[in-house]
């Protein structure tokens, strides 16, 4: 019964957004996820700014750290840069986009929060600029490793016995016809393998593995394909299947969609 009704509010949220049960359906790929959140570099704006990655070695995991990168214009010309994008919320960007003289070098402050994650990691910063408005002109890469300490600490938020990195997510910044996406680390933290799945929503939530043996992570990919730009900021919720919880909103991943 409870079931029942879950899905009953997801289908007039469906309709109170005007959007049919095959609309749903055409989510995006997983290939199409994948060129997303890792986007390739741009072919015709090639080596026009180059930049270094940078790596951190061995990091605590209590505190934020703050990385220099150097970007040089190799060009005869000027370029200008007009973005600075990350796929996590725990890589903030601090310098501000600029114009670019030929020959010119500046410097990119990024910050990291490594809180509640543990092991390996590797941050990446896309530089776009006005040669190539759909892919980045240059990749920016933060490695190091963050100290373990208690097994999946670094997920905080529980699904029985799936962990997760976060509960809620937002989509902003979306533009026609574009897919906006963000990730979340989970893990099966129980003894038994777990095989996930999730109901059908405005939002897609693709999922890797599907089926997660004892102690293995994985990662949920919530993104969202707009054909026309929302009106206004649309807020839905994502159930998520084959895991036990004693109440169904329990298993719910909140999604907010902004403009």
């Amino acid at each position: 019964m409870r079931r029942a009704r879950v899905i009953a509010a997801i289908a007039v949220c469906l309709m109170a957004y005007n959007i049919s049960y095959a609309q749903v359906r055409t989510l995006p790929t997983r290939a199409e996820i994948e060129s997303i959140v890792h986007p390739k570099l741009s072919t015709t704006a090639k080596r026009a700014v180059c930049g270094e990655s940078v790596e951190v070695g061995k990091i605590d995991g209590s505190e934020s750290i703050t990385a220099h990168f150097t970007l040089r214009n190799t060009t005869d010309h000027s370029v200008t840069i007009t973005e600075f994008r990350t796929l996590c919320d725990c890589m903030q960007v601090i310098t501000k986009p600029k114009v670019m003289a030929s020959g010119e070098s500046m410097t990119i402050e990024a910050r990291f929060n490594p809180a509640g994650r543990v092991g390996p990691f590797e941050q990446a910063i896309y530089v776009y600029t006005t040669l190539d408005e759909r892919h980045p002109t240059e990749q920016l890469t933060l490695t190091g490793e963050i100290a373990a300490t208690e097994r999946f600490s670094h997920l905080k938020h529980t699904m029985g016995t799936l962990r997760l990195s976060r509960k809620e997510v937002t989509l902003d910044g979306i533009k026609e016809g574009a897919t906006r996406s963000e990730r979340i680390v989970v893990a099966n933290s129980g003894s038994e393998t777990i095989t996930i799945g999730a109901t059908p929503t405005i939002a897609g939530l693709s999922i890797a593995p599907v089926t997660l043996k004892p102690n293995e992570e994985g990662e949920l990919v919530v993104s969202y394909t707009s054909n026309r730009l929302p009106a206004y900021d649309i807020e839905t919720m994502v159930v998520v299947e084959g895991v036990t919880t004693p109440r169904p909103t329990e298993r719910m991943i909140k999604i907010t969609i902004k403009r």
